[in-house]
């Protein structure tokens, strides 16, 4: 994989962290709900797949910021997810880094939509 493909992957991450946070700071819901709310969100701009998502919510439920439970400890059949204090405390970290790449991102498009399709 090259560097160009990680800072792709961190960069989608990066968003879809933050859309996880961001849902779970209103309420708490399973994986699947999550992807779904980031699609309704999105548009289906972006479509969280299950096996990126679900990594993505162990690493985030290791560092701290989400806690996870199954809703029947029996069956283990769903996992809810809920946010931490600590994640409430990152959100406005994670949305300054993205706001950065979007804004890094939309410089770039306006230069190739200025160069590309003046008329």
């Amino acid at each position: 994989m090259t560097s160009k493909d990680n800072d792709h992957q961190t960069w989608v991450k990066s968003i879809v962290g933050l859309y996880v946070l961001i849902l779970l700071e209103q309420e708490p819901m399973h994986g699947n709900k999550i992807a779904e709310e980031i699609r309704n969100r999105t548009k289906t701009a972006i479509s969280p797949n299950p096996n990126a998502l679900y990594p993505l919510l162990r690493v985030m439920e290791e560092r701290g910021y989400i806690a996870g439970n199954w809703s029947n400890p029996e069956t283990r059949n769903k996992r809810v997810y809920s946010i931490t204090e600590q994640g409430l405390a990152y959100i406005p970290a994670l949305r300054e880094k993205v706001r950065i790449r979007l804004d890094e991102s939309e410089r770039k498009l306006q230069i190739l939509r200025e160069d590309l399709l003046h008329n």
